[in-house]
C-alpha cells in the first residue's frame, strides 16, 4: 500500500524537500531567499537538524569575508552572503577592557576568531555571528620574557561542532626554546607547559596565522622549520621547511593544508604561486615536493607594469584551511583565488593590508547557527 507522504506532491514531501535544498550554495543569501517562499520552507531551513545536513552535505563551510588588522578601513571586508557593515559594526563594539584601546586578531578557526590585546595579557575567543565572548587571561610568566608569541583556536577535537567547547594554543619563544600551552574552554584552566630546545638561527617565531593540519597546529619558525605542536600528545617538535624557500621566497610564504590533506606550503615568488606538500616517498622517508607553479599575472590579469623598487608585487595574505582559499595582496587590491578550481575574485582595492584572517562558517541570517 502506497504511504500517504509518497503521494504527496514532491515540494510538500519534506524529506525530499530538504535533499533538494541542501544541494543549494551553502551561502547566507540562498538560504535567505528560500525562506521568503512559505512559512513551511521558512521553518524547514531554520531548523538545527537541517543545517547539520548542510554541514554533513557540503563539508567545507562558504568563506563570508575577512577580518584585518589595518586601523585606517572597516576591519571586516565581506566577500559573499553576509553583511560586511553589519560585522564591522560587531568588531568596534567588542569590549575594550584590559586591551589597550584595540583587540588585534591572530587567528579564525571554526567559526571563532581569536583577539589579542596589546600586550598579550589577554585573549578573546568571538564568535562573530551570534556575539558570544570569551576572554582568557594569558599568565605573566608565558609573556613576561617572551621574545614572539602566537596562538591559534579550534575545537578539541580538531573539528567543527556545536556548542562552547573550544581550546586556545599559545606558542612562544624564549631563547633558544620554543615553549606551548594549551587553554580548555571546558575547564577553564591552562594545562602543562611544555618546551623544545631551537637551533640559535631558529628562535624567531612568526606573527602571520598558524595551520592546522590532521592533529597538529604549525607555524614558520626562523628561517629554515617550522614549529609543530601535536595536539593529542601535547608535544613540540621542528620540521624542516625545503631548503630553498627562504632564499627564494624570503618572508613571502605560509604554512597550509595541502589539498592531499597532508603538511604544506604555498609561496609566491614574483608572479607564481607555488604549492608544496610534505609527503612519503618509496622509503616511507617524508620529503618536500613542489606540486604546482600558478602563473598569477595572467591569471589575475595584472598590469604589466613593473612595481616600484624594492616593492613585491604579490604578497600572500592569507590563507583558509578549509576551503584551500588563498588571499592575494596585488599592486591593484586584495584577490581571493581558489587553486583548485582556478577561480579567483577580486574582494577589495585596499592595497595596504598585510595579513588577513579569512573567516569561514555554515551560516542562516535570523537562524540557528550554533
Amino acid at each position: 500500500m502506497t504511504s500517504p507522504a509518497a503521494l504527496a506532491p514532491p515540494l510538500d514531501n519534506e524529506d525530499l524537500l530538504s535533499l533538494i535544498l541542501v544541494r543549494l550554495p551553502p551561502l547566507p543569501s540562498s538560504f535567505s531567499s528560500v525562506s521568503l517562499v512559505c512559512k513551511h520552507w521558512h521553518r524547514l531551513v531554520r531548523d538545527p537538524g537541517f543545517l547539520s545536513r548542510l554541514r554533513a552535505f557540503h563539508r567545507t563551510p562558504p568563506v563570508l569575508g575577512f577580518f584585518h588588522n589595518s586601523p585606517d578601513s572597516a576591519r571586516f571586508v565581506a566577500i559573499q552572503g553576509i553583511s560586511g557593515i553589519r560585522m564591522a559594526s560587531a568588531v568596534r563594539d567588542l569590549r575594550m577592557d584590559g586591551a589597550g584601546g584595540m583587540w588585534w586578531f591572530v587567528d579564525c578557526r571554526h567559526g571563532r576568531s581569536l583577539l589579542r590585546s596589546r600586550d598579550w595579557a589577554d585573549l578573546l575567543v568571538w564568535d562573530p555571528i551570534n556575539g558570544h565572548c570569551s576572554l582568557i587571561i594569558v599568565p605573566y610568566h608565558f609573556r613576561a620574557r617572551a621574545s614572539d608569541l602566537n596562538a591559534a583556536v579550534l575545537y578539541p577535537s580538531g573539528a567543527p561542532g556545536c556548542g562552547s567547547i573550544f581550546s586556545v594554543v599559545v606558542v612562544f619563544t624564549i631563547g633558544h626554546s620554543a615553549f606551548a600551552c594549551v587553554y580548555s574552554s571546558q575547564t577553564r584552566a591552562w594545562g602543562d607547559l611544555v618546551s623544545i630546545p631551537m637551533p640559535s638561527l631558529e628562535s624567531e617565531l612568526t606573527e602571520e596565522p598558524g595551520a592546522l593540519v590532521g592533529d597538529a597546529m604549525y607555524w614558520l619558525l626562523g628561517e629554515s622549520s617550522i614549529l609543530k605542536f601535536q595536539l593529542g600528545d601535547q608535544s613540540l617538535a621542528l620540521v624542516e621547511r625545503p631548503l630553498e624557500t627562504f632564499s627564494v621566497y624570503k618572508r613571502n610564504i605560509r604554512i597550509v593544508k595541502s589539498d592531499r590533506g597532508v603538511l604544506g606550503l604555498a609561496a609566491v615568488k614574483n608572479f607564481s604561486l607555488h604549492l608544496w606538500a610534505r609527503e612519503a616517498d618509496h622509503c616511507g622517508s617524508a620529503k618536500w615536493v613542489l606540486h604546482r607553479a600558478i602563473e598569477l599575472r595572467t591569471l589575475l590579469e595584472l598590469p604589466l607594469t613593473q612595481p616600484r623598487v624594492g616593492s613585491i608585487p604579490v604578497w600572500i595574505s592569507g590563507l583558509c584551511e578549509d576551503s584551500g582559499a588563498v588571499f592575494l595582496r596585488t599592486m591593484v587590491g586584495m584577490f581571493v583565488v581558489w587553486p583548485e578550481t582556478m577561480q579567483f575574485k577580486m574582494v577589495t582595492n585596499n592595497v595596504l593590508m598585510k595579513t588577513v584572517y579569512p573567516y569561514a562558517k555554515f551560516h542562516f541570517p535570523g537562524g540557528n547557527n550554533n
